[in-house]
């Protein structure tokens, strides 16, 4: 039997268990994953429905895409969409769905989502990526809040909190592959040390010196486990820490340059022009919060 109570608390009154019969739901207080095993939601495709909670899709397919892609897609990260509530929406009817839908209480969605900006943008289906560990932590609240443990529901708050602020934070473009963190101690002390200064003049010679190894085994190591070059992933620290300060608006495109530790505003903007195939003003202009 489904908790359809929790269910229409977050998906809405009139939905009936025989809507959900070919959905698999996990549901605890605020936050729920359903997931369309046998076939599509019947409650998903009625024309123009909407929701009192925040509705959130991510995509696993390569081709057939539920919403067509709207941005650039990259590897290791899923494609994403938000609806905010009671936006009018329908979805596809998918016999073999590659998605799965989140839905996260309003009040509690925007209490945390306003420890990180001051406003609540209203969401009409915008698209942002996602990372593939998202889904282990989806497949880890799944197999929590079906197996009726003692105390679960200490570890399903906890997860719940953990899964929403990661939502959060892909939506406003900070994404991290945990993968991309190494289990080599020496390397993961490194990557650690190039996130809290690569703002600063950092050299290969200086993070080998730092993993006390030669420049040559620790470019090795380093390719090994990361899956890029420390020159390589030096490089991308620095591009995501000034996508972040480009799309607020207290420091000027130069100050960006130098906190995030280029060594002139024409070197940084060569180096996010081909990352990114625009400028950094052009994508401050785009996607300023």
């Amino acid at each position: 039997m489904k908790n359809m109570e929790g269910i229409k608390k977050l998906v809405g009154d009139s939905i009936t268990e025989s809507n959900l019969k070919n959905v698999d739901c996990y549901v605890y207080e605020n936050f729920a994953l359903f997931i369309q095993s046998m076939g599509f939601c019947e409650f998903a495709v009625k024309e123009q429905h909407v929701h009192p909670s925040y509705m959130i899709i991510i995509e696993f397919g390569s081709d057939n895409f539920l919403i067509p892609p709207r941005i650039e897609l990259k590897k290791n990260y899923y494609l994403a969409s938000i609806v905010s509530p009671n936006i009018p929406h329908e979805d596809k009817a998918v016999e073999f769905p590659n998605y799965y839908t989140i839905m996260i209480e309003k009040e509690y969605f925007e209490s945390q989502f306003l420890l990180y900006q001051n406003e609540i943008p209203r969401y009409e289906g915008e698209q942002f990526l996602i990372c593939h560990d998202f889904l282990k932590m989806l497949h880890l609240y799944a197999f929590e809040s079906s197996k009726n443990m003692k105390n679960g529901e200490i570890t399903l708050e906890c997860q719940t909190k953990l899964l929403t602020h990661w939502i959060i934070r892909s939506l406003l473009g900070e994404n991290y592959d945990m993968r991309s963190v190494s289990t080599n101690e020496r390397i993961g002390r490194v990557q650690t040390y190039i996130e809290l200064h690569c703002g600063e003049d950092l050299t290969v010679p200086d993070l080998a010196k730092n993993a006390n190894m030669s420049v040559s085994n620790f470019n090795r190591l380093f390719t090994k486990e990361v899956g890029m070059s420390p020159k390589n992933y030096l490089i991308d620290v620095r591009l995501n820490k000034s996508v972040k300060l480009l799309r607020r608006n207290d420091l000027s495109v130069s100050e960006i340059a130098e906190q995030c530790g280029f060594y002139s505003l024409s070197h940084f903007s060569a180096v996010f022009k081909k990352a990114y195939k625009m400028s950094p003003t052009e994508y401050r202009e785009k996607y300023q919060v």
